[in-house]
């Protein structure tokens, strides 16, 4: 860890910088959420498996298609099944509406007064 007032290397567990007296900015590290494994409602092709698995590692879905074809030919029909048990398994994407979908609508403009007096 580094001063960020004069770049001087820092004692693991300093508050002060020993060079320049700075006060040091303890940062926090904060664990980000587990992504969960899941088949994505958009960018299926049959089951949605092999774009579940290239979302969640960020691989490039054509070429988890691609592989699982060239292990299927060569793997005699077993990682079809193993297609139909992940299809199976993994949990779909879950659908949100909009929140613009569940707002009243706006109410109507006022009616004009016959008068030329405003509304109350």
């Amino acid at each position: 860890m580094n001063c960020t007032a004069c770049g001087k290397d820092l004692n693991p567990g300093a508050r002060f910088c020993s060079n320049c007296g700075a006060a040091v900015i303890q940062q926090q590290y904060t664990p980000q959420p587990a992504q969960r494994l899941y088949r994505p409602l958009y960018g299926r092709m049959l089951g949605g498996v092999c774009a579940g698995f290239a979302q969640h590692f960020g691989w490039d879905v054509v070429l988890v298609r691609i592989l699982l074809l060239v292990i299927v030919f060569f793997g005699c029909g077993t990682p079809i099944i193993a297609y139909l048990i992940a299809w199976i398994v993994m949990p779909s994407e879950l659908f949100v509406f909009p929140p613009h979908c569940y707002a009243p609508p706006p109410p109507p403009p006022p009616a004009p007064q016959p008068n030329g007096q405003p509304s109350v």
